[in-house]
């Protein structure tokens, strides 16, 4: 339950900030499409998603499972959005044509775009396992239908993410932190401590009853967003970005 109040409080302000002048004022992202989409699949849908599950106290098994699966989609198509956003206008466009003298419209393949168009695709596979799942829920549990190629999707979508990242953040320290924390910590520590059939409680703190290696999880994941915020408003808004309140 406690995740349950921690994302409601995260997905309620992030709401706010995004709906309000001021607060997209204060993200400096009023006149960014990409920064925008960023910011809903980052820090408004998933933890809306997660919220319903969580949260609230489903009493039919049916809409918990249905809870369950916006939850693992909100996931997914976290880092698919995500990767679209760092790609920005024309994200679908695989190719690019440089029309300068010396190349004589030479046609490039954008990599960026590949791994957006590649993560959205993986996406819908995922959706479509998942309605399969909430379909077939009395024969094999939401949870463990096809559990395989879910992880797997949802680790393909990390890796595209993964990729437009490296191209694309210039900060080294920056660049090296993302990945340890986002491409390592964070799926490791999932499959040790956190899943169904996790064994292992893991180096941070857990309070027994209140506190387990799952908040611990989400508390990291978001450490993680706010610093995949910073770096690709860094890299919209220049090297000298920060925050500021406007007066």
């Amino acid at each position: 339950m406690t995740r349950g109040w921690l994302h409601i409080g995260i997905a309620a302000i992030a709401t706010c900030l995004v709906a309000s002048d001021g607060g997209r004022d204060y993200l400096k992202i009023r006149h960014e499409k990409s920064l925008v989409t960023f910011f809903l699949v980052t820090f408004v849908f998933p933890y809306w998603a997660s919220t319903l599950l969580h949260f609230v106290p489903w009493k039919r098994r049916v809409a918990h499972d249905v809870a369950l699966v916006l939850d693992f989609l909100g996931i997914a198509s976290g880092f698919a959005g995500q990767t679209v956003a760092w790609c920005g206008e024309r994200w679908w466009a695989l190719v690019d044509v440089d029309a300068t003298d010396e190349t004589n419209g030479k046609v490039k393949i954008n990599p960026d775009r590949v791994a957006a168009v590649a993560a959205v695709a993986a996406t819908c596979i995922l959706a479509y396992i998942l309605t399969v799942a909430v379909l077939r829920r009395n024969r094999v549990p939401v949870m463990l239908h096809r559990r395989t190629a879910r992880f797997a999707i949802t680790g393909f979508n990390m890796l595209m993410l993964g990729i437009v990242e490296t191209r694309n953040v210039r900060s080294v320290p920056l660049n090296v932190l993302l990945q340890l924390v986002g491409k390592i910590f964070v799926p490791g520590y999932f499959v040790l401590c956190v899943a169904v059939d996790a064994t292992r409680k893991g180096p941070l703190p857990l309070w027994p009853g209140v506190w387990s290696a799952h908040e611990n999880w989400h508390v990291v994941i978001l450490i993680l967003h706010v610093m995949q915020f910073y770096a690709i408003s860094r890299k919209t808004h220049g090297e000298g970005f920060k925050w500021e309140w406007p007066e």
